[in-house]
């Protein structure tokens, strides 16, 4: 009896076991209501604090525009659960589009696991483009990846998963593989792969793009902006770009706002292990009233990078009054620490008599504080500029340019340039007695300095060319952050290894 009785308990444990192992996942880790239809998806708008899960992939009516109204945005919870939204398209010719996106205004809400496959967005003239949200605030994004396209003439912001935020958010994992195309751009129009203007509250973690960015246009007033994540973001924390990134621009005003191109972002606060594959080009003729920005990573970091690195080919062609900053890493940044540029930077500059104006290095364009970085990219200009393989252009002042080394080539030989192994000039003194631009490398033939604003001999720079960047030669690169590699056959960071 007691044997009998164990077989049947043992049967009924199976039997519960395999049911519950048939339930579908989404059913056991979404919650909320099931959306199974495109009717069901439009249902959301009459409960937008809802909590909602995708039951399977969705094929939406095409120019569908969910919460359309600034007054009655969704605030609730829409969960993917790993399905996808098939097909999103919205085709229209006519004169003006606003908030064009599968939400047009989201709030204080939550997107999440969610796919959108064969995005097709073409558009005459539009303001806030995006495949999922077109203007946010606050919100929450999390594993959301855009696949297909978007194109347009006259789009002012154009992004693939989020255009605009009025009050920052996070992303985070969050990847776009749809080419974006901006032509006949309008006054300050931008182009981003993942998010377009996220706010110095808003921050970025784990997020890519592969689509390949364009944007060009006749420019009066305002300019281009195009970036491969965002293109104005307060922190990104190992996010990455290996698409192409291209900014074309043309206008004949006279205070003309800068163009900027960038690998990751167009501007940035603080910015963690992030990095470029992609090529990134920028053709502007246009008198800006500030130099144009080119970044392999980033356009202008405005407090620090660390451990981040490029690889794609950087490179600018056209004149202004105002010049460019053109480097591997960065256009301009305030602090760079433990980061590396492997790519060429190239400038032309088609006309320009100023060389202060023009300044291209292996990592930054013009830089405040520079520790523990190195370039191996070669660097190529033709007109006057400020070159340095390290940095076009450093003002320290109370800050530090040390241990950097450069083994990359610097080809410029046009009159009036000012060329440096290193730093192409520099300027700046701490108020003691002690130099501010030391212990740096360099493995080139030429002076490590092109230009300095400084000469008394306490406060010169100093650099040391050595036949090969390695522990014996380089005494100075301090093992706290240097090792040997035997493969590169020269130092290299331990906490941001080479790729």
């Amino acid at each position: 009896m007691k044997k009998r009785l164990f077989t049947m308990l043992l049967a009924l444990a199976i039997v519960f076991t395999m049911s519950f192992a048939s339930v579908p996942a989404f059913a056991a880790s979404a919650e909320g209501i099931a959306i199974s239809t495109p009717e069901d998806l439009k249902a959301m708008e009459n409960n937008p604090s809802g909590s909602y899960y995708l039951a399977n992939d969705i094929e939406v009516p095409a120019n569908l525009t969910l919460f359309t109204s600034y007054n009655n945005p969704f605030t609730g919870t829409l969960d993917g659960n790993g399905h996808a939204i098939k097909g999103y398209t919205y085709i229209s010719n006519g004169e003006w589009n606003d908030n064009i996106a599968l939400f047009a205004y989201a709030k204080n809400a939550t997107f999440k696991n969610l796919k959108m496959t064969n995005v097709n967005i073409s558009l005459n003239q539009a303001g806030t483009v995006a495949a999922l949200v077109a203007a946010s605030e606050n919100c929450k994004f999390t594993d959301i990846s855009v696949y297909g396209k978007i194109t347009g003439k006259w789009l002012r912001q154009a992004a693939g998963v989020v255009a605009y935020s009025y009050e920052g958010g996070t992303l985070t994992g969050c990847k776009n593989t749809a080419d974006i195309t901006v032509t006949d751009a309008t006054e300050g129009s931008s182009a981003a792969g993942v998010a377009g203007f996220i706010g110095t509250e808003g921050s970025m973690k784990n997020c890519s793009n592969t689509g390949n960015i364009s944007i060009s246009g006749n420019i009066e007033e305002d300019g281009f902006s195009a970036a491969g994540v965002a293109n104005f973001i307060g922190k990104t924390t190992s996010c990455k770009n290996s698409g192409a990134i291209t900014v074309s621009a043309t206008g004949n005003g006279q205070m003309i706002e800068a163009c900027t191109a960038a690998g990751v972002a167009g501007e940035v606060e603080t910015a963690v292990s992030c990095s470029n594959t992609g090529k990134v080009s920028m053709n502007a003729t246009i008198s800006a009233v500030e130099p144009h920005k080119v970044g392999g990573v980033f356009g202008y970091v405005s407090k620090s990078a660390s451990k981040c690195y490029n690889k794609g080919a950087v490179s600018y062609s056209g004149s202004s009054y105002r010049g460019v900053y053109a480097g591997g890493l960065a256009a301009r940044a305030i602090k760079v620490s433990q980061s590396y540029n492997k790519g060429a930077v190239t400038v032309k500059m088609l006309s320009t008599k100023r060389a202060d104006e023009n300044k291209a290095g292996g990592l930054c364009g013009m830089v405040t504080d520079m520790r523990y970085c190195y370039n191996t990219g070669s660097i190529t200009v033709t007109g006057v500029a400020f070159v340095g393989g390290i940095a076009g252009y450093a003002d320290p002042w109370d800050n530090k340019v040390v241990s950097n080394y450069n083994t990359g080539k610097i080809k410029a030989s046009t009159k009036g340039t000012f060329k440096g192994q290193v730093i192409g000039g520099y300027e700046g003194a701490e108020v003691v007695r002690t130099r501010n631009i030391y212990d740096n490398y360099y493995t080139g033939s030429g002076k490590a300095y092109g230009a300095a604003s400084v000469t008394w001999k306490d406060w010169v720079a100093k650099a040391t060319k050595v036949s090969s960047i390695s522990e014996s030669k380089c005494p100075k690169l301090s093992s706290k952050y240097w090792t040997y590699s035997s493969k590169y056959k020269r130092m290299i960071l331990k906490n941001n290894k080479e790729k």
